[in-house]
Parts: structure tokens; sequence; C-alpha cells
């Protein structure tokens, strides 16, 4: 994850595993999933995989839970989100590192828990294609390009800061109310989605475009004050 501060705003952005593993299940097990504003396009790339991981009819149902399963990840995603800019509550250590993560994560596992994912237990067979489509994303992740390419993948410092400036000019509200975080993901092309209240999910195509990531900050900034009162 990738923070950016002033004495003022904040913004976030990083690149989300659990929703690349849901991905990556979708494409990998080639996943019929009806097209949906909040449904991302493909991933990038050459993406390994199996099709015959399930049936023709599996693959018909799989496809349909998984919508499902991608909608409580973004869900997640957008609460951990809010979380990092909250407090922790009253009465509670800031140097507890296992309290902060509990702050921050909590819930996770109830929706992610690689790699028995007991989350998805009963929910057949779209378990099942995750289970058997999880060590190729293991590997894909590992042969995705290096740690200092990853970092050039999110939003320009100086785009950040002036659509944080021009929105909180524009709203007419202090520059210190406006925090957001967006889920930067390797898709093909542009994309992108308001999930939440400050919270957004884009392509690596829209956080490096200086036009497309403007917009998205804005929305994203403007969506909602995210940074508690």
């Amino acid at each position: 994850m990738h923070v950016g501060r002033s004495p003022s705003w904040q913004f976030g952005h990083g690149d989300m595993g659990f929703l690349h593993t849901a991905l990556f299940v979708r494409d990998a097990a080639a996943l019929p999933v009806a097209p949906a504003p909040d449904i991302p396009p493909r991933l990038a790339g050459e993406i390994p995989g199996d099709a015959e991981v399930l049936t023709g009819p599996e693959r018909t149902t799989a496809g349909q839970q998984w919508a499902g399963w991608w909608h409580r990840l973004v869900g997640q995603a957008v609460r951990e989100a809010r979380q990092s800019v909250t407090p922790l509550p009253a009465g509670t250590d800031p140097d507890d590192f296992h309290a902060r993560i509990r702050h921050r994560f909590g819930g996770r596992d109830e929706v992610f828990d690689p790699p028995a994912f007991r989350a998805l237990a009963g929910i057949e067979p779209l378990h099942s294609a995750v289970i058997a489509t999880f060590g190729l994303f293991r590997q894909w992740s590992i042969s995705r390009q290096d740690q200092a390419e990853l970092a050039q993948r999110g939003f320009a410092p100086g785009i950040v800061r002036a659509a944080a400036e021009r929105t909180a000019a524009d709203l007419g509200v202090p520059v210190n109310d406006l925090a957001g975080y967006a889920n930067v993901l390797d898709l093909d092309g542009q994309w992108w989605h308001l999930a939440g209240p400050g919270c957004a999910l884009c392509s690596v195509a829209v956080a490096r475009d200086p036009v497309a990531a403007a917009r998205l900050l804005r929305e994203i900034f403007s969506s909602g004050r995210m940074r508690p009162r």
C-alpha cells in the first residue's frame, strides 16, 4: 500500500491481493460472469489456467456464485479503506500491533481465508474452482513485475494533491476533511468503479493517465468525507 499525506488530506492506493485472487479465479477457470458496471474486465496479459477444472454446467453455476463473492470482497475492501482513516477505539493502546490489525482488517477471514477458503465451504462449485486455481495464482503473483515497478503503478503525488485541493475548493469544505483510497488492479484497458464513499477500484491504466486519474480522484474525494470529524 502506498499512502500520500499532507498536513491536511490523506490518500492511499494499493494492490489489493484478495481482489486480484478473485479476478484470477474468474479468468483462469473461464467462469462466465455477466457484464456489469461494477465487474472489472479481464486481468491484463496472459493468465495461466484450465477451464477443465469444472464442467460446463459447473462453470455456469460458479460464475453466478463468483459475482456474489466478488461483491462481498469489494464490500470488505471498502470497509478496510474506511478503517484506514478511522481512529482506533477509545482506550486502545496505539502501540498494540494486533489491535491495529484487527481494527483495519477485521472481517476479512469471513470472505477470504486461504489456503483452505473455508469461507466458501459449501458454495460449490466455486469453492472447488478457487482451490484448483490458487496455486496458479501464487505462481502468477510471483512472476509479475518486480516491486520497484509495481510502485510506479499508482497515482502521481502531484495529481493527488491537486485533486484534493481542487475538490475541497469546489465543495467549500476544509481540505483536511478529505481522505480516500483506490485499489489499483492489473486489468486490461481503462476501467474504474466507485465502490463506496471515498473508495474506488481502478485499472493501472487509469491510475497512470493524468486526465483519467484526476477525474477519478475528484470522484473519490467528493463522494464522501472519509476522515472522521
